[in-house]
């Protein structure tokens, strides 16, 4: 069904290669990108936004200068407070019943 084709840019991690992902030409009939041919989209995130960070480890949630304030629910300004299953979204919920290790 899918495989890999490319090189592809990932919000917060930058470009990785070989992780461009597609769907096999027996699924082409399925592709929405292929029917519609959307213009390629640059994301340009705030320099202080940690999303990568966060994402591979490097700080947590609440050690981003955005969070809380300017990156909230209901005002969600990176990717991982977008869904309620991203990592800031889940310690903005959460954060109350953090405990030290």
């Amino acid at each position: 069904m899918f495989c890999v084709n490319g090189d592809s840019e990932w919000r917060g991690l930058g470009v990785i290669e070989s992780s461009g992902v597609h769907l096999t030409p027996d699924y082409q009939r399925f592709d929405a990108e292929a029917h519609f041919r959307p213009a390629p989209q640059q994301v340009c995130d705030d320099p202080r936004a940690r999303c990568g960070e966060v994402l591979t480890g490097k700080c947590k949630p609440h050690q981003c200068p955005l969070f809380g304030n300017t990156c909230n629910p209901q005002t969600a300004f990176g990717a991982l407070m977008v869904s309620s299953e991203g990592a800031c979204a889940a310690w903005y919920q959460y954060r109350q019943q953090e405990n030290e290790a």
